[in-house]
């Protein structure tokens, strides 16, 4: 996944004059969709880590599939959840490469396939995202 590929990368990343790390999140992944202020207290902490938010998210996977993930405090949107863990990995990120420039980028609501074409924003200027 991003976190494989971005780790796999970073060597690369390092040699650059001009290093950057764009991951595409959403706005599905805001913390508004978390239900436990413990588990917004984690993924927002100053000092996590790739190891930490790794298995937060395998947390939140093991709770699906035992479907305890409600009464713990998790979103009801693996989707949502995808996003926030990769806003999250961005933050982390930026922080342990703060001669890196890291972001993350919200293309918006686009139309495609994913949503039955309902968004509102065509998926080419969602694509143009400011960087």
């Amino acid at each position: 996944g991003t976190l494989e590929v971005t780790e796999r990368c970073l060597p690369l990343l390092e040699r650059s004059s001009s290093p950057r790390i764009i991951n595409v999140a959403s706005y599905a992944g805001r913390l508004a969709i978390l239900r436990s202020q413990e588990l917004v207290d984690a993924f927002t902490s100053e000092t996590l880590t790739v190891s930490e938010l790794s298995s937060l998210m395998d947390e939140f996977v093991r709770c699906v599939n035992d479907e305890s993930y409600t009464s713990k405090g998790w979103p009801t949107t693996c989707y949502g959840m995808s996003k926030l863990g990769l806003i999250a990995l961005t933050r982390v990120l930026a922080r342990q490469h703060p001669d890196m420039m890291v972001n993350s980028v919200d293309p918006g609501y686009c139309c495609t396939d994913q949503n039955n074409n309902q968004g509102p924003v065509d998926a080419a200027d969602g694509a143009y995202t400011p960087y």
